[in-house]
């Protein structure tokens, strides 16, 4: 498959998908994507993307949360 943004090579891999919904950050591991070996752009298959959509909309408790740092830039400019 060739990159839609590029046109160069895409390969099947594991990703790490942050979303980003009502202000919240979820983080979803080894989500199945093919990726442009370039640029990066990512493809999901319809499956996995209603799958991203369910996991958003259920707020499920997730297995592990972790810390995440936050930076901004508002007061350093």
């Amino acid at each position: 498959m060739k990159c839609l943004v590029c046109h160069w090579e895409m390969a099947d891999q594991k990703v790490t998908v942050d979303l980003r919904i009502d202000g919240e950050l979820l983080i979803v591991e080894s989500v199945p994507a093919t990726v442009c070996t370039h640029c990066g752009e990512r493809v999901f298959s319809p499956e996995i993307t209603r799958t991203l959509q369910s996991l958003a909309k259920q707020r499920e408790k997730p297995p592990r949360t972790l810390a995440v740092p936050l930076f901004s830039l508002d007061k350093r400019a």
